[in-house]
């Protein structure tokens, strides 16, 4: 099976995954802790860009799961204003993916400000990873738009986003945890080249 293939399958079947479970609050902490497993092999393996591109994917996700999961921002008080309501929700969304967006864009210069390590480096996967959010962004756009559209002009009748909300974010989500092994399989690799290279 080829790399490319193997990559598309492991989005297919992740976002398959996060669909199945149905519940957001628990496919939220299965995608955390993937991320976080990969932080983990990144400190031990010494890899300082994994390790940095999955803690500041740790950071970002975890932030918006506090915000949400423990009501950091009572969102409660606005069901009555849909409008208010939904552009609260995925205003929120919104602002973290594009902080996220400047956050990869400008990785290697935050990576090289809190380490020294001469191993930082521009990878292939800090092309990527941006664009997750770039995807991420412009869906929560059109849930607010969509929400506008069906609470202020009546056009209850739009529910392209409504209705596949979860399935849209899950994946990118997916797209995050392949790229995520695609960096460890990748790195694996390097390790063992170098360990069969002659000295």
């Amino acid at each position: 099976m080829k790399f490319s293939q193997l990559m598309m399958l492991t989005i297919i079947s992740l976002a398959i995954s996060y669909i199945m479970i149905g519940n957001p609050k628990v496919t939220s902490e299965i995608y955390i802790l993937v991320i976080a497993l990969t932080a983990l092999y990144g400190a031990i393996k010494k890899e300082p860009n994994i390790l940095h591109i999955s803690v500041l994917l740790l950071l970002i996700n975890l932030v918006e799961y506090i915000i949400f999961a423990y009501e950091i921002i009572n969102i409660n008080s606005f069901f009555d204003n849909e409008v208010l309501y939904g552009s609260l929700i995925f205003g929120i969304q919104l602002i973290i993916s594009i902080l996220s967006i400047f956050i990869f864009v400008l990785r290697v210069q935050i990576s090289r400000a809190i380490s020294h390590s001469s191993k930082i480096e521009l990878t292939y996967f800090d092309g990527l990873f941006h664009w997750v959010f770039i995807y991420l962004s412009l869906i929560y756009v059109l849930a607010i738009l969509e929400n506008l559209a069906r609470h202020l002009l009546g056009w209850h009748n739009i529910t392209l986003i409504y209705h596949s909300f979860e399935s849209l974010v899950y994946i990118g989500w997916a797209v995050s945890c392949a790229l995520l092994l695609t960096m460890v399989i990748v790195t694996e690799k390097k390790h063992k080249q170098r360990r069969f290279e002659p000295s």
